[in-house]
This record gives structure tokens, sequence and C-alpha cells, in this order.
């Protein structure tokens, strides 16, 4: 679905240039449920931004269902932003229309594009719609806001806001979904309750899910978890064998659990790899120090190269 090679974004003002991504490399299959982790500045909301159409990359490769982003034409574009993916923010109000009842937000991207609802494919349960109203009825019985479509912004709980936000995503029926910081705003029982409305989706929809934060805690509700730091694909977090369901039972309000995964280091294709910072600053090694490189057994080992040297003295002595 998604495939970025060698990334890279640049912002200029003035004479001062910013690099948000340096050489990224990701790739994202079809259906899979991801998340993308990262601090503030990481770049992260960068990638997202260029996934859907909103920026564009300074260099690299960037191509999201066949689609090659970074030679489309204007119309081509607008086309993909309506049609392939769909984008939900942090803050409600630049996903919903305040003005708007719950149901009017989610019939609006179908006005907008002329889409019609009878033409795409069913929802889960068979459901076919042949007007907007239905359709947008159906997404907010999808997100479980059937009995909230009359209210209006003012009227709806930060979550249940995020939810209107999800069925205006899905309005048009787009391959990808592209969430940025969806739980940033609301408590731990409803980030609970999010993350298992986006594990529905992508399980009934075979919709393709990619998720920016900067939760770890994310990262125990979905397939795969990519950490970016400094505008770098750094690692990769690999879930334990574990019961999602019994997990999130665990995740109560006011309490944080470690998620049962390990961060595994990504080697790129010219063999470089990020180390975390707190292991460096465990051996006191800076941006400017060396380190020596062996094999040890099946190993790669890592060492300050001023402690290498102070070993091998050592045993010769």
């Amino acid at each position: 679905m998604i495939i970025c090679e060698n990334l890279v974004k640049i912002y200029k003002t003035g004479e001062i240039e910013v690099v948000a991504l340096q050489g990224l490399d990701l790739t994202v299959e079809d259906g899979e449920l991801m998340a993308i982790i990262g601090n503030s500045g990481s770049g992260k909301s960068t990638l997202l931004n260029m996934l859907g159409g909103l920026d564009t990359p300074s260099a690299g490769q960037l191509e999201v269902d066949g689609k090659n982003l970074l030679k489309l034409s204007t119309p081509e574009m607008m086309e993909y932003k309506r049609s392939t993916v769909g984008f939900m923010w942090q803050n409600p109000a630049r996903n919903l229309i305040p003005y708007l009842t719950a149901q009017e937000n989610v019939e609006m991207p179908l006005l907008i594009s002329g889409k019609k609802p009878g033409k795409m494919p069913p929802l889960p349960g068979g459901v076919s719609c042949r007007k907007p109203k239905e359709r947008a009825a159906a997404l907010l019985d999808l997100v479980g806001l059937s009995h909230r479509r009359k209210n209006r912004l003012a009227e709806l709980s930060g979550g249940e806001q995020q939810r209107v936000a999800i069925a205006i995503a899905l309005a048009n029926n787009p391959r990808l979904l592209l969430a940025d910081e969806p739980t940033g705003a609301v408590d731990s029982k409803t980030t609970k309750e999010l993350l298992r409305l986006f594990q529905d989706l992508n399980q009934q929809l075979g919709l393709t899910i990619v998720i920016v934060t900067h939760d770890r805690l994310v990262s125990s509700f979905v397939n795969r978890a990519v950490m970016i730091r400094d505008g770098r694909t750094s690692s990769e977090f690999v879930r334990k064998t574990v019961n999602l369901s019994g997990l999130a039972d665990q995740l109560d309000d006011g309490e944080e659990q470690a998620p049962p995964v390990e961060e595994l280091a990504v080697v790129d294709r010219s063999g470089r790899v990020q180390l975390p910072r707190e292991y460096l600053d465990a051996l006191g090694v800076t941006g400017k120090d060396m380190l020596k490189t062996h094999l040890e057994d099946e190993r790669i080992v890592l060492t300050p190269a001023e402690k290498h040297q102070e070993e091998k003295e050592s045993e010769s002595s």
C-alpha cells in the first residue's frame, strides 16, 4: 500500500533550512494496521501529511496504492485525496464543522465529491446505501454513534467527536485511513475504545490504517509499530505473545502498563542503524565519539573506542 524510499523533506524559511525527514525508508502492506511512533519534531507528522497529499517530498520516492505521489497532476492529486485516502486530525475542530450535526458532517465529503453511495461496496453486515444520508447513518452506526447523529460538535464528548471524525474519513470509501494523534486529547478509557474501533475497522473493512502517535502504548494494539527518530526509521516494535483483549482490560483510567513488545533496531540499505539515546548516555557516548565494531559469535558488539583500547592493553599485559 505504501512505499517510501530515501524520503527527504526540507523546509526553508529565509536562509534557514530544517530537515524534517533524512532518507526515510518505510513499507506498509495492504490491509495492515500499523503505528508510526516518535517524539515531537521526529518527522512523523511530516510523513503523515505527505501520505495524505497535503505536502510534497523534497527528494526520494513515495508511492501509495500504486500511485507515484511525486508525479500526480493537480486534478489527479485532488482525486487521490477524495478517493484513496481518508484523514483525521487530533483536534476535532479540524475534523468537524461545528454548526452541522454529526450526520451532516459525514454527508459532506459525499456531497462535495459527488460520489454515489450505490456504487460503493456494502458496509459490514451487507448494508447497501443508495443516498448520502443512508451511508452517513450507516457509518455512524458502524462507529457506535447512531444515537448521536443529530447532535452538533459542542454536544459531543471528545471520544464521540473522534468517532464522528472516523466516519467522515470513511465516507468516500478510502483504501487508506491516516490518523494523526487520534488519542492525544482523550482519557485512557476512551483511548482503549478508539483503538479497539480501529482494530474492528481494519478487520471488517480490510482497511489499511496508519496511526501517528507519540504514545508507545499504542504499539500493543497494532500489528506493527515503527519508531522514527530524527527523520529516519529507527526501530520497530515486535509484539510478544499476548492476549490483546486481556491487555486492553488492564488499561484502566490513570494507569499505564508497559506494552508487551520489544524494540528492534532497523538497518537501512546502506547498513546504517540508529542507537537509542539512552544506550549511548549509559556509555557516556556523545555525537562526536567513535565506536569500535566487531563480531562476537553471532552478535555485533559496539564498544567506545577508548574502552576497547584499554581492554586490549589489559589483555596483552
